[in-house]
């Protein structure tokens, strides 16, 4: 199989896979290097220091996942009626609900590839986590205060929406950007607030009954899986098409044994002189012919001797 590799088809096949693997090998690396840069972005915010609202968060545009657990400050007013309720979450183990409400921040702006539906001229919330409690009545009761408030906190991940018809009206199982652009006509933010401060004449965090909800930082930007499945992926390509090359050649190889076999064994005729009492090998000189030989003038005739003389 060797032999059939060095042929120059084959040669030329193996040169063309050889730039896939180192393409694919490439692609791979660019990949790991990729998921690398994104946790080198990550660890390198300082999430900790506070920033201005409006400077790392813009309206109907997806918040970048670096910007996850970035403190902020920001000053406006709650919207006291445009608040859900959402089930199924814990704090300290126990099991009741968010009441979260949703807060127009002075200054807000929209992304510069904002997409807009319906009037551009409505108004621009983010939804910020006002408390927790055991108590479904107190949830679904409480009120944020009018007036303006300030707020410091950190910013969390939206959720995707879930059907919520089994609800009852005013909850929901998640706090999705897309739901509450559609229930309360607004402009929303692809993040949540989770307050650590909350003062002024509007505060509303953790009043009324309601647990402060803390949100956790994350500790480092963690492993981009997106990224080292493609990166492995790469590889599993480069790996695949050297074996079809090999596949390929193996086949050639078995097709060209299966046809030697085919055409069967090679038959030799070995002629023999006339006059020469043994068969001639490869390496023994050719006789000339009686006939063929120049005369010598000089040499004896031939004798004939008489086969019955002596009787």
């Amino acid at each position: 199989m060797l032999r059939l590799a060095l042929t120059p088809r084959w040669l030329g096949f193996l040169a063309l896979v050889l730039v896939l693997v180192t393409a694919f090998v490439g692609l791979s690396a660019w990949q790991v290097n990729r998921a690398q840069h994104k946790n080198d972005v990550i660890a390198a915010q300082d999430v900790d220091e506070v920033q201005d609202f409006n400077a790392v968060m813009q309206a109907q545009v997806p918040l970048p996942s670096y910007r996850l657990d970035q403190r902020v400050e920001l000053t406006g007013s709650y919207l006291p009626d445009a608040q859900v309720v959402v089930p199924g979450r814990y704090q300290d183990g126990a099991e009741g609900f968010w009441v979260v409400t949703m807060f127009a921040p002075d200054g807000a702006q929209l992304g510069e590839d904002a997409v807009l539906e319906g009037e551009p001229s409505k108004p621009i919330a983010v939804p910020v986590v006002r408390g927790w409690t055991a108590d479904e009545d107190l949830a679904m009761h409480s009120r944020a205060n009018d007036g303006e408030a300030s707020i410091v906190g950190r910013i969390g991940p939206v959720d995707a929406p879930e059907n919520t018809r089994d609800l009852p009206d005013g909850q929901t199982r998640t706090i999705s950007t897309s739901q509450l652009i559609n229930d309360f006509g607004v402009y929303s933010y692809s993040g949540i607030v989770f307050p650590e401060q909350d003062t002024g004449p509007g505060a509303s965090e953790a009043t009324g009954g309601l647990e402060h909800v803390a949100l956790e930082k994350q500790e480092d930007g963690g492993l981009d899986l997106q990224s080292a499945a493609y990166a492995i992926e790469w590889l599993i390509f480069a790996a695949f098409a050297l074996y079809i090359w090999w596949r390929l050649l193996r086949d050639a190889h078995i097709a060209q044994q299966a046809a030697a076999e085919d055409a069967g064994p090679v038959e030799y005729v070995v002629v023999k002189g006339a006059g020469e009492s043994r068969l001639r090998g490869p390496a023994d000189p050719v006789p000339a012919r009686t006939a063929d030989r120049p005369h010598d003038p000089t040499a004896p005739p031939p004798t004939h001797e008489d086969p019955h003389r002596g009787e």
